[in-house]
């Protein structure tokens, strides 16, 4: 596997917290690769219902040219961390960091309620 260096100086360029714009990257690449495999799943949907419920014997064991077709042409496709990285550098999104709302402290006044005794 091969391994690509990231400058981290041009990924601090843009924001000074380097932690948040690898959290940022990292949560592009998981969306990147979920909608991978959802389109990975819906290509090889058709054949893994043909395995699961075979017309013959022989079809149980069959393999089918395309299915593997399909998995090398996933398999040969950029890495999403990769795409993820790119596209940030290529200023396809950004993000920004929701700070937490501040808490305001709300004093309660106490009535005096003493018996005049």
């Amino acid at each position: 596997m091969a391994v690509k260096p990231v400058d981290l100086n041009k990924l601090r360029s843009a924001h000074s917290n380097l932690y948040e714009t690898v959290v940022a990257i990292s949560k592009k690449a998981k969306r990147l690769h979920d909608e991978e495999r959802a389109e990975l799943e819906d290509k090889l949907l058709p054949y893994k219902e043909m395995i699961r419920n075979p017309s013959s014997e022989s079809e149980s064991d069959k393999i089918f040219p395309e299915q593997i077709a399909i998995s090398l042409e996933f398999e040969c496709r950029e890495k999403s961390s990769h795409k993820a990285v790119t596209e940030y550098f290529d200023h396809k999104y950004d993000y920004t960091i929701e700070k937490p709302a501040e808490k305001k402290v709300v004093s309660i006044e106490e009535d005096d309620e003493t018996d005049g005794d």
